[in-house]
Parts: structure tokens; C-alpha cells; sequence
């Protein structure tokens, strides 16, 4: 689910390769860089006014935010659905908060009677997802919203949505900071951000909230290290992100979410027209189909040249149409596939 990343992301990248945010006082250009990123997400995610890091990833990511969520409401409990990310089960064990984990909907989104049923005095935190990994699913992030107990977080894991939803051009589900419940997104800009790896940010309502995590170090130049996780920072995801969102921009972004969702389209007319059924009419450029014995397909279409992967909940056969998939491979993914599924009896 990570992109090849933009020639002027990576330029960036090599250009920042040796500078540790981690000791800001060393590398001030890109503590600055950090500042001008945090707040062009925050505006793409209706508030500007957002605080945040650059951070490794959607698992670094998710953990803290749970780490701030705990720190604040000391409370124990966390409310996520069967489709939230392994890192959610990280952060629990490290963290040492109770896992509720609820089913999902027939949309294959968060099941909110569940919620409600599971919901007390002791929830730190509610995790929505907007994008889920297996099927790019969006929680009901407004209905959570409503379920939340006074003090707890809405935090959303928009790791890979974030960079899509904001750019659709059906009337994407309120996801994000315009929905006011709404603490915490996580959101990767080495996926559809076009940057390098590893970027991802954690974004923050309340910039504030970050000083309970925060632990002194003062034997660096800058005085104390902020909320992240990580004691050395890799500036360079920094400088990538930037430069990548500049060069895009939001016409760009428009752009590069178009085509991936004209080839996902594509994608699902070839699979239906070979006989296969989607799980759910593409949210974003994830695409499953129900498929007979999805284990033995995935390992026949290997032997082919072709990286497909198994969802499991429900099994499917699951593609992810990146920017770089083109209607070509399409044609000939199906093409092999349909021999596979001919030969699925011998």
C-alpha cells in the first residue's frame, strides 16, 4: 500500500538523508519543514489550526495516539472494530489498556449497537477507521461520535484514506476534523502522499494534549523532546513530504485520486466480467472480489508474475489499484486470472 514515490520526494529525501529531527536544535530547517507539513495537513483535514508530528508510520502513529489518549483521560479502555490495524493490539499490550473489540455492519463498517453496548465510564479512547486495510471500508466517524463517553478520544486511523477521501469526487463521509468528536487522525503520507518511506503523521485537535508524553532529554540542543515515540527522527520523511505536497498540490491530488479510482472502476468491470463478486462497491482504490479457494488462486497467480493478497474478514481476493497500476496491467492480471480460475478443478 506504499507508493513509488515522486522523483522530487526522493530528491528531497537524499538532500536531508544525514539530519536527526530527533535533536532539533541541530537541524532547525527541518523542525521548521515539520511545522509547514503539520499544518497542510491539518488544512486538507479541515483544521488548520492542528497540531501534530511527522512520525515512521501509521503503527508509530496509532500508538501514540492511544499513549496521549491514556495519559490524559487515565482511563483503561479502547473501543475498535474487527477491521482496525494489528497496531491497535500493539498498542494495547504495550500500553496495558483492554482491548473491545466490536463486529462490523453489513457495510463492513463498525457495528455502532455493538459499540454503544461496549461503551463505559472507562473508554479512553473509540478508534474509527477511515479506509480499512483489507477492504478501504469507513467507519461511521459521526455516529462514533455520538457513542463517545465525556472525555474520551475519537481517534481515526486514516492511514491510508487520508491522502484519498479529502480528494473524491463523490461526496467523500465526513472523516476528519470537520466531524468535532473528532482528537486524533493518523494519516501516511508515504501511501497515497507520494512521499518516501517512512512518513507517516499523527494529527492532534488539541496541540497541547502532546506534553503528556513528552520526556525531557536535556543533554540535547533543543530543551526536552516533543511527542514522538522515536528519539531519532528521520528528517528526510520530513523533507520528502513536503516537497511532495508542494509539487502536487490540491489539483494534483484530484488528479492522481481520479485515475486510481477510473482504473479501480476498470478493475471491477473486468472481475464481474469474468464471473467474480465484489464484497462492496469500491469506497476508495481497494478492490475485493469473493472468490472459490482464494489461498490456491493467490499462489497459482504468483507463479504467473502477479502480487495479489488474501483478505480475510470476509476471504476474498484483494487489489490495491496504486497509482502506478494502469489499465493495461489490468487486462492482463484478468487475463491470467480467468485461466486460474478455469483450472482451480485439475
Amino acid at each position: 500500500m506504499c507508493a513509488q514515490p515522486l522523483e522530487v520526494a526522493v530528491e528531497a529525501h537524499v538532500r536531508f538523508i544525514e539530519a536527526n529531527l530527533g535533536n532539533a536544535g541541530l537541524y532547525p530547517g527541518t523542525q521548521r519543514l515539520e511545522k509547514e507539513v503539520v499544518r497542510a495537513i491539518g488544512g486538507m483535514l479541515h483544521h488548520e489550526g492542528a497540531g501534530g508530528s511527522i512520525v515512521s508510520g501509521g503503527t508509530e502513529a496509532n500508538i501514540t495516539a492511544l499513549w496521549i489518549a491514556r495519559n490524559v483521560t487515565r482511563r483503561k479502555k479502547v473501543v475498535f472494530p474487527k477491521s482496525a490495524h494489528f497496531s491497535f493490539h500493539k498498542a494495547c499490550d504495550i500500553l496495558g489498556l483492554e482491548p473491545q473489540m466490536v463486529g462490523l455492519d453489513e457495510k463492513f463498517t463498525a457495528d455502532l449497537d455493538e459499540v454503544k453496548r461496549v461503551v463505559d465510564n472507562d473508554v479512553c479512547a473509540i478508534v474509527g477507521i477511515a479506509g480499512t486495510t483489507e477492504l478501504g471500508a469507513v467507519d461511521d466517524i459521526e455516529g462514533l461520535g455520538a457513542l463517545l463517553p465525556d472525555g474520551a478520544f475519537l481517534h481515526v486511523d486514516a492511514a491510508f484514506g487520508g491522502f484519498v477521501l479529502p480528494f473524491l469526487d463523490h461526496g467523500p463521509p465526513k472523516f476528519d476534523f470537520a466531524v468535532p468528536e473528532v482528537s486524533i487522525i493518523t494519516i501516511d503520507p508515504h501511501k497515497m502522499g507520494m512521499s518516501t518511506i517512512p512518513a507517516g503523521a499523527l494529527m492532534l485537535r488539541d496541540e497541547g494534549q502532546m506534553r503528556t508524553i513528552r520526556k525531557d532529554a536535556p543533554y540535547l540542543d533543543t530543551v526536552g523532546q516533543a511527542a514522538a515515540l522515536s528519539g531519532t527522527r528521520c528528517s528526510a520523511a520530513v523533507a520528502s513530504t513536503y516537497a511532495a505536497m508542494r509539487f502536487l498540490g490540491e489539483e494534483g491530488y484530484v488528479k492522481l485520486v481520479k485515475g486510481c479510482m477510473d482504473v479501480t472502476r476498470y478493475a471491477l468491470e473486468k472481475g464481474t466480467g469474468i464471473g467474480l463478486e465484489p464484497v462492496m462497491d469500491p469506497v476508495m482504490n481497494i478492490l475485493c472480489f469473493y472468490a472459490p479457494d482464494v489461498v490456491r488462486i493467490q499462489s497459482e497467480m504468483e507463479k504467473q508474475g502477479w502480487k495479489v493478497s488474501v483478505a480475510r474478514n470476509p476471504e476474498s481476493l484483494r487489489l490495491v489499484i496504486m497509482p502506478y497500476v494502469t489499465r493495461d496491467s489490468v487486462d492482463g492480471l484478468f487475463a491470467d486470472l480467468e485461466e486460474v480460475l478455469g483450472g482451480l478443478d485439475d
